[in-house]
């Protein structure tokens, strides 16, 4: 079984053998569609095979010169020219065919009802006369053909939101790993020098940090648990370094601990929050985030009067949630006083859980 399906989907990938099986198809269903109307199937099959090349040859021109080199280039004038002239020849030939090939081969067609200078006299005539014969049977395929480029051009442009898409995150871990890394070494560094007990537990959360995020990040999902774990980290090296100037509140809930979400999103919320680069904190500094999730659908929300907040997330935040989880998403950054107030909110149900 696994055999016979391999062999039809090579069939389906070799565009000649697309192309024969369709042309094969149209000149047996032909005479069968026309025993439905007492026509033996000899004759339907003598019928379709005389016209079979013109049809042939109107279908290609049709799809690979009058639609791409004239319809698309908006060449409007010269398409209805050419293909207007096109259908005079073909239906032209198929009078031909049809008076001087067809009939005399069947019986009870009797012989030619005109002759050649006659059919030729009269292009306009043989429109009438053959164009259903004709031309039924090229719109069918240059539909099937248009669906075809359709449905490629869709595949494709699939592809290159996906290529885009890894992009970002890949964009979005090369910037976030060197800022935390450099403030993380540099609260290192001071704390070596001061000897103090808290450096061996920044070394350990750095290193927990950069293995998650240089090695576990590489899939397109993550769980949103894990992302939880990483911004703990990162907020406890942040306690760490501002100390009791600087108070954080971290509240997290999860309803589904399988629930997945593209890797280091969370973060670089949190993470702009502490880009700022006033060595004073504001009077009575804060920040509270709380992050929920119910019916797989998260909840954000950030509050703090660390002023960066607005300008560095509204543009770059947006930007990414769009790509990322378009029409899915609701990111809104209001101030008040000196106060920022973040609330993300994201539908992630559509996204497959990380299977245990």
């Amino acid at each position: 079984m696994q055999e016979s399906t391999n062999i039809i989907d090579r069939i389906f990938q070799n565009r000649i053998a697309i192309h024969v099986l369709f042309w094969l198809s149209t000149l047996i269903i032909f005479p069968i569609y026309g025993m439905s109307f007492h026509m033996p199937f000899l004759a339907g099959l003598i019928i379709k095979g005389f016209l079979l090349p013109i049809q042939i040859l109107a279908t290609y021109l049709l799809i690979h010169y009058h639609i791409p080199k004239l319809l698309y280039q908006k060449k409007y004038l010269r398409f209805a020219l050419f293909f207007f002239l096109s259908v005079l020849f073909f239906c032209t030939l198929g009078h031909l065919s049809d008076d001087l090939l067809i009939k005399p081969k069947l019986s009870g067609y009797g012989h030619a009802s005109h002759t050649i200078l006659q059919i030729l006299a009269n292009p306009f005539a043989n429109v009438g006369y053959s164009a259903s014969d004709i031309y039924s049977t090229v719109f069918i395929a240059a539909g099937l053909k248009f669906i075809k480029d359709s449905m490629e051009e869709k595949t494709q442009l699939d592809i290159l939101e996906k290529e885009k898409a890894n992009a970002e995150i890949n964009l979005l871990k090369a910037q976030i790993n060197p800022r935390i890394l450099s403030k993380t070494l540099h609260q290192l560094h001071t704390l070596t020098k001061e000897k103090s007990d808290a450096a061996p537990e920044v070394v350990i959360k750095l290193s927990e940090m950069l293995d998650y995020m240089l090695y576990q990040c590489n899939s397109p999902k993550v769980l949103v648990s894990d992302e939880i774990t990483l911004i703990q980290n990162y907020l406890d090296l942040e306690k760490l370094r501002h100390g009791e100037a600087l108070p954080i509140i971290f509240y997290h809930h999860l309803e589904n601990q399988k629930l997945t979400i593209t890797p280091l999103l969370l973060l670089s919320l949190v993470e702009a929050i502490f880009t700022k680069k006033e060595k004073q904190l504001p009077d009575n500094a804060k920040v509270e985030i709380l992050l929920q999730e119910k019916n797989e659908s998260l909840s954000l929300q950030i509050t703090s009067n660390l002023v960066t907040l607005q300008t560095v997330l509204t543009a770059d935040a947006q930007k990414q949630l769009n790509l990322l989880y378009p029409n899915l998403h609701e990111l809104t950054i209001t101030a008040k006083d000196g106060v920022f107030n973040l609330s993300l909110n994201l539908n992630l149900s559509i996204h497959h859980p990380i299977s245990s």
